[in-house]
C-alpha cells in the first residue's frame, strides 16, 4: 500500500511539474509577444550593426515627438503601453506621411525607472519593424534602434543611440566593400568610430546606402 501511495504521489508531482512547465512556457511566449515583434525578437539580445538596422527595418524615420500617451493596451488594458506620435521630418523608408504613430510595450519595471521613455519635443531617428499581431512595435534591438538627435556648440546635428553607438559601426567598411558601395572620406571616418556621437547627415547617408533608398 505504501508503494502504491508513493507511486501515485510521484505521478501527481510529475503531472504538476509538467503542467507548471507548460504554463511557464506559455507565459514566456506571451511575454515575448508583447515585448518584441516576431520580425526582430531574434536580435534583442545581440549587438546590431548599422547595416543590419538599415537593411532590416520596415520603417526608418526622423521626427519630433508631439505626443507620448502612456496607457493600457486597447485589447489588454492591464498591459502597459506608450502610444508615440511623431511629426515626420524625414522618412528614409516607409509610407510618406506628415505624422507617424506606433504603440510600444512599456514594461512596468522600466516605466517606473523612467527607461526608454518618450517625451514631447524629443528629436529621434528610429528603426522600426512591422507591428506585431498585437499592434505593437518598438525600435529594432531595443535601445540600439533608437537615436537621439541634438546640436552641439558649433550647431552641427549629432546622432547617438542609448548605447553610445558602441559597436554600431564595427563592420560598415567590410559590408560596404562586399556590397560594392563606395564610402566618402567622412563615412570612412564614421566607420572607424568605436563609439560616440557622429554627424547626423553623414550617418543618414550611410543608412541610405545600405537601405537602398538613395
Amino acid at each position: 500500500m505504501y508503494r502504491n501511495h508513493l507511486a501515485e504521489r510521484n505521478s501527481v508531482v510529475k503531472e504538476y511539474s509538467t503542467q507548471r512547465g507548460w504554463l511557464l512556457c506559455l507565459g514566456l511566449l506571451l511575454a515575448t509577444g508583447f515585448s518584441a515583434t516576431s520580425a526582430h525578437a531574434q536580435f534583442l539580445y545581440r549587438q546590431l550593426s548599422l547595416p543590419e538596422l538599415a537593411q532590416r527595418a520596415a520603417i526608418i524615420v526622423q521626427g519630433r515627438v508631439i505626443e507620448a500617451r502612456y496607457e493600457g493596451h486597447p485589447d489588454y488594458p492591464h498591459v502597459s503601453t506608450v502610444l508615440v506620435t511623431l511629426q515626420v521630418e524625414r522618412m528614409l523608408r516607409g509610407p510618406a506621411s506628415e505624422l507617424l504613430s506606433f504603440r510600444q510595450y512599456n514594461p512596468p519595471l522600466e516605466a517606473r525607472a523612467g527607461k526608454r521613455g518618450y517625451a514631447v519635443g524629443q528629436l529621434l531617428l528610429l528603426f522600426l519593424p512591422p507591428p506585431s499581431r498585437y499592434g505593437l512595435s518598438s525600435p529594432l534591438g531595443g535601445d540600439q534602434g533608437r537615436f537621439q538627435i541634438w546640436r552641439d556648440a558649433q550647431g552641427t546635428e549629432l546622432v547617438q543611440n542609448a548605447r553610445g553607438n558602441a559597436g554600431l559601426f564595427r563592420n560598415v567598411a567590410e559590408a560596404a566593400a562586399k556590397a560594392g558601395i563606395s564610402l566618402s572620406p567622412a563615412q570612412v571616418q564614421i566607420a572607424a568610430t568605436p563609439r560616440g556621437a557622429v554627424p547626423l547627415e553623414d550617418f543618414v547617408e550611410i543608412v541610405r546606402l545600405f537601405s537602398g533608398t538613395r
